[in-house]
């Protein structure tokens, strides 16, 4: 839930100390009373404070940068540590993952400002960002780990005298929350002089949440969490029809953010006027709207997602051949996975998968490996093998089968009307796959009936994107995905996947994509974040 503003210029103000050592508490967190302290001083206008202290883990740091803005609603959010050139430093690339746009002059600034006390100043890897979706924006800095530090950085550098030489960079932070639609903020000039140009009138904050009924709203939508992160091992790399390895390596930053629905909008009605037009609305277009009769319901579920009926029709297609893998070790099953392999091949090429995801700190699941129907590939001259659908050329660009995807897509649902008819919730299945299978579970998920616990592609692309806009159901909009992709992909170009998962993106409510040094093959580092990304939907 976000949180409530108790007056209209109240500061949600996050803060979040990043510390490997003080989050298992082997020693006193001094990040965070630094930072509060600091804070208590030199903001002289209302401040409503969420701290957390976590540890100096990408996938934690993304998690709760998004938790913070996206749910609770932050307009400035404040980081201490991780952010030096050691190999757990990875502060800056957590915060760049989840940013919209840069702010480059406050990193600059910082670095300035701490030379003038130390050499190393220039080590420091700390940047500022702006996060930004449907209604708020908050903006984002890192700060150096040091409570004196910290205290250097905001206020600036005075002289003897007490007149500011530098100024700190909090001096500029209140009139960027201005124009990004926040509070006004006004501090101690005693400590830091607030700086806004003159004759610039200010604007009351975009949805100010208050209790008083005429005050305006914001309506903050939820985020999913992301999950956390390491790695070791190496693995398998399946082989398409025809696949080559290049065998480069080179290191790649990877960055995901939850999908932003739809543009900013400037509302100058309140969030009551809105709701009430809205309702209007419905209740016309329910009352004009002919009503249908039960045989086009059901035919209209089938076209939207999955039928919410288990009997199955004299027509139904035929089903899937099935390898059913439960956990080793008598195990009781925390979820079921659907599984589809990729092209040329076959479901036991991943029978181990299984046991790799639980060796990699993965949830115990029950998995269901399907196997593909033999296909004459248009793409290959006519070769026929195992194939969730044809491919018509080889870009994986159109014309695309069509109609084979929405076939293959009511088969595998099936499974998934089968295993939610034996008592397990769907919030307990994911539906995943390699290449073309990874292509499959992205057209099949994003068009169920119900919400998944989530969708794994790997190596892999969304077919038929021109389709989305009219299929995509709301459960589909709700299943989190997870998309993980070689930068060196000979099979499926990378730039493909990438702007594939930016047309998910717009769809969906939480998307991770990861893009890994390798080829159109799963490495140690993709399993750990499978792993993780499991643990985590399950949580939710």
């Amino acid at each position: 839930m976000p949180s409530e503003r108790c007056t209209p210029n109240e500061l949600i103000l996050g803060l979040v100390s990043i510390s490997d050592r003080a989050s298992r508490g082997e020693y006193q967190d001094e990040g965070l009373p630094a930072l509060r302290t600091w804070c208590e001083d030199a903001i002289i206008s209302p401040v409503q404070y969420h701290e957390r202290l976590i540890a100096d883990d990408r996938y934690t740091i993304e998690e709760t940068l998004r938790e913070l803005v996206d749910r609770v609603g932050c307009d400035l959010v404040l980081t201490t540590g991780g952010t030096g050139p050691a190999l757990r430093d990875v502060t800056p690339e957590a915060t760049l993952a989840v940013a919209t746009r840069e702010m480059p002059g406050f990193a600059e600034q910082m670095r300035r400002i701490s030379l003038h006390f130390v050499p190393t100043a220039i080590l420091s890897r700390q940047v500022a960002v702006l996060r930004e979706i449907p209604g708020h924006a908050a903006l984002i800095v890192n700060l150096p780990g040091r409570p004196k530090a910290i205290a250097e950085t905001l206020e600036g550098l005075r002289n003897d005298a007490g007149d500011v030489i530098d100024a700190g960079v909090f001096a500029s932070i209140p009139y960027c929350i201005d124009l990004i639609g926040g509070p006004r903020i006004e501090t101690n000039p005693e400590i830091v002089a607030a700086f806004r140009p003159k004759n610039k009138p200010h604007h009351e904050p975009v949805g100010v949440r208050s209790t008083q009924a005429e005050e305006p709203q914001r309506d903050f939508p939820a985020a999913a969490e992301q999950p956390a992160v390491s790695a070791p091992q190496a693995l398998r790399s399946e082989e398409p029809v025809q696949t080559s390895a290049l065998g480069r390596t080179s290191a790649q930053s990877a960055a995901f953010s939850a999908a932003a629905l739809n543009p900013f909008k400037n509302e100058s009605s309140t969030a009551a006027d809105r709701q009430a037009r809205s309702v209007r609305s419905e209740r016309t277009e329910r009352s004009e709207r002919p009503r249908m009769s039960p045989e086009a319901i059901a035919r209209r579920s089938v076209q939207h997602g999955v039928p919410l009926f288990n009997s199955r029709p004299r027509n139904a297609l035929e089903p899937l051949e099935l390898i059913v893998k439960d956990p080793q070790g008598g195990l009781e099953p925390a979820c079921t996975v659907i599984w589809l392999h990729g092209l040329g091949v076959d479901a036991h090429d991943f029978e181990s998968f299984p046991q790799e995801i639980l060796d990699f700190g993965g949830p115990a699941a029950r998995f269901i490996l399907p196997n593909a129907p033999e296909l004459a590939i248009t793409a290959h001259n006519g070769y026929t093998t195992r194939a969730w659908y044809d491919l018509l050329n080889a870009n994986f660009t159109s014309p695309e089968d069509t109609q084979g995807l929405a076939r293959m897509h009511l088969r595998i649902s099936q499974i998934i009307n089968d295993v939610v008819s034996s008592g397990l919730l769907a919030e307990k299945i994911f539906i995943g796959g390699f290449s073309q299978g990874a292509a499959m579970a992205l057209y099949c998920a994003l068009r169920q009936a119900r919400t998944l616990a989530g969708c794994i592609a790997l190596s892999g692309y969304l077919p038929a994107p021109e389709l989305l806009d009219k299929d995509i159901t709301p459960a589909g909009r709700g299943t989190p995905i997870f998309m993980g992709h070689g930068s060196f992909d000979s099979v499926i170009n990378p730039l493909i996947a990438q702007k594939s998962s930016e047309i998910v993106e717009h769809y969906v409510d939480t998307l991770i994509w990861r893009e890994y040094n390798m080829e159109h093959e799963i490495c140690p580092e993709e399993l750990t974040h499978i792993a993780q990304f499991m643990n985590t939907a399950l949580q939710h």
